[in-house]
């Protein structure tokens, strides 16, 4: 595995002398200069720079302003229409509040990159097959990273009531304030749907039935009490929990595996390496790119967005540890040397389970993380007021 890192330069300069490639056929399109800004959260792999820095040394007539905003998943649509933008980088929950709204317009993708399809699903205009509302940058699910110390040992993909019995699985199930609820809302759907996949379904269809949610949440509320689990509330407080208690088994996502797996190998004797797997169910995440409707620049973002989403920036951030969004990517011969975990991921991608695609959708994360916060914690029993305050904020 040594060999495979020390090749990651090499093959992420093969990925960019593509995207350049790809990237000539935009060149010099117009005289008067172009200023768009892209309003976006934070990236600390810097890939999303990296290709920004490419579009706006081969295009100085129209360049890219990148203006990151200090926001959580909670909060990001109120942050982000404050700040104005020619293109937003929104998560994915988040789309169909600014359709509502009418903050964005929609485009037809113009390369040929072949969405996985739970990500289609999420971003295309119903009833409008060629139109999107935003294309995808790139998209992520839930995970089960694992320790391994014995590779001739069998090592056979555990069930979830099987991680949860061990009591070695760190995950993010723990709030610190209204920054870090929605992981911990993703986390406990996760949990659900490994115990019952009817709870999610595959559009996002979330169920009703207290009884159904008493009984999936069940265990996970068992293995707290019983302290089998280590709660954690962010990603990165995840990570290190899992270094410093040894623990078998976490939940995170992709992007997250190549440091981590990096880090142990050169730190920690015992292990032989981290494997990533699918959890039964993973819910789908990440992030695409949207043309705000106010912009006066609109043709200029929408050829920004297709040179962003396009297949080589695709493998790029693949080689940075992302979940590519389309499925050239994943067959990629360069792609799979550098990163040969991705064909499990897209199998996670392709079994994956969006949250609810609505305009509400804030409020049911916040309705769903008090009720399920109180059952798992303080030992309050889920009524009918749960289901109630989940209909009414998708009503």
């Amino acid at each position: 595995m040594v060999e495979l890192y020390s090749r990651r330069s090499f093959v992420a300069g093969a990925l960019t002398a593509g995207t350049l490639s790809t990237a000539a056929g935009y060149l010099f399109t117009r005289r008067e200069p172009v200023k768009l800004v892209l309003t976006t959260g934070a990236d600390a792999t810097g890939a999303r720079q990296l290709l920004i820095n490419m579009w706006n040394r081969l295009h100085p007539d129209i360049t890219i302003e990148v203006v990151e905003v200090n926001s959580s998943t909670q909060d990001q649509y109120a942050k982000f229409v404050e700040t104005r933008a020619d293109i937003y980088n929104l998560d994915v929950i988040h789309i169909p509040r600014f359709a509502e709204a009418g903050r964005i317009t929609p485009l037809v993708p113009r390369n040929d990159a072949t969405l996985l399809d739970p990500v289609q699903r999420v971003c295309a205009v119903e009833n409008s097959p060629d139109e999107y509302w935003a294309i995808p940058f790139n998209t992520d699910v839930g995970m089960l990273f694992r320790r391994i110390t014995d590779k001739r040992a069998t090592d056979l993909a555990p069930s979830m009531d099987e991680v949860l019995a061990q009591g070695s699985l760190t995950a993010q199930l723990r709030t610190d304030g209204i920054a870090t609820d929605e992981a911990f809302v993703v986390n406990v759907l996760e949990q659900a749907l490994a115990q019952d996949e009817a709870i999610l379904d595959a559009g996002g269809t979330v169920s009703f039935n207290l009884g159904q949610w008493k009984t999936a949440l069940a265990p996970l509320a068992d293995a707290l009490r019983r302290r089998r689990v280590l709660p954690e509330s962010s990603e990165e407080t995840t990570i290190r929990t899992y270094n410093v208690r040894d623990a078998r088994y976490m939940r995170n996502w992709p992007v997250w595996f190549p440091q981590v797996d990096r880090a142990e190998r050169g730190s920690k004797a015992g292990t032989m390496e981290i494997r990533l797997g699918g959890l039964p169910v993973g819910i789908l995440g990440g992030q695409s790119l949207a043309v705000a409707s106010d912009s006066a620049h609109r043709d200029e973002a929408e050829q920004v967005i297709q040179f962003l989403t396009d297949e080589p920036a695709q493998k790029l951030l693949a080689s940075f540890g992302f979940a590519p969004p389309g499925l050239d990517a994943y067959i990629d011969a360069g792609v799979q040397a550098v990163a040969p975990h991705v064909t499990t991921i897209r199998t996670a991608v392709e079994a994956s389970r969006p949250r609810p695609m609505h305009p509400g959708y804030a409020d049911f994360a916040r309705a769903f993380k008090d009720h399920t916060f109180a059952y798992l914690y303080r030992d309050e029993e889920l009524t009918q007021r749960f289901v109630d305050d989940l209909r009414e904020a998708l009503r």
